[in-house]
């Protein structure tokens, strides 16, 4: 690597952190320039603040490479129409929301959980158990709206309420005409949301009997880490709780 200045090194490791699917055990440049950025100090700076001009967060580096996430501005973060890029209503990116929510606290149950080691592997989960989290979310959340004015403004910006109620009123709409076919479509949205993550190199899948197991990657228990600071996951923290409305 001799060959290169260190600004065109800190644009190659950036754009390997990019590319979820690569480990520096797998590929000798990434080892190399992660080895650089964990050994030389002006290395690591020049990495972060090139990252910060992109847009980007650097949440952890080390061997399992850069994990980067990207700030709401900058031009790499996700927005909701690319999750579902086909035949997306605004309905259907509610509720995606909604399972990724459900699928953090499936991996992450409880508050003491987000404080353990990141290299500790999480157990692996299913869509079935997926499916229950989220109508468990959903029922707490229809227990909190029973009797209680119409959420504030703050809620609303979080969503929870507004995701809630179109997933009721979809499941609702499928359980008059066919319960089983109400089952699937939920199992659906499931299935689609953790295969996504899969392909953000978030989970990893295998088949176990007639049903697949997903397990949680080193970059997904840290990213839900970051994700735990924001106002969605704590709302939903507090509701699952049963504590009411701050």
């Amino acid at each position: 690597m001799a060959e290169h200045n260190e600004a065109f090194l800190a644009g190659r490791l950036i754009q390997w952190g990019l590319d979820p699917r690569s480990r520096p055990a797998q590929e000798k440049e990434y080892q190399g320039l992660i080895e650089r950025y964990l050994d030389r100090e002006p290395f690591r700076s020049l990495v972060q603040e090139v990252s910060r001009g992109m847009g980007l967060l650097i949440l952890d580096g080390g061997e399992h490479g850069l994990i980067l996430a990207p700030t709401e501005e900058s031009l790499f973060a996700l927005r909701p129409a690319q999750f579902r890029p086909t035949s997306a209503s605004t309905d259907d990116r509610l509720v995606d929301g909604l399972v990724q929510l459900a699928v953090a606290s499936t991996i992450f149950p409880r508050d003491r959980d987000l404080d353990d080691d990141s290299s500790i592997a999480r157990p692996a989960t299913t869509v079935e158990e997926v499916e229950e989290t989220l109508r468990t979310i959903c029922e707490r959340l229809e227990e909190e709206s029973r009797g209680r004015p119409d959420p504030s403004a703050a809620e609303e910006d979080v969503g929870l309420y507004e995701a809630w109620r179109v997933f009721k009123r979809r499941i609702r709409a499928m359980e008059t005409r066919d319960d089983r076919k109400a089952q699937r479509t939920t199992r659906r949205a499931v299935e689609y949301g953790l295969d996504r993550l899969r392909e953000f190199g978030c989970f990893t899948k295998a088949p176990q009997g007639d049903e697949a197991i997903y397990q949680p990657t080193y970059r997904y228990q840290v990213l839900v880490k970051q994700l735990a600071a924001t106002a969605a996951f704590q709302a939903l923290q507090r509701i699952m709780k049963g504590e009411g409305h701050a």
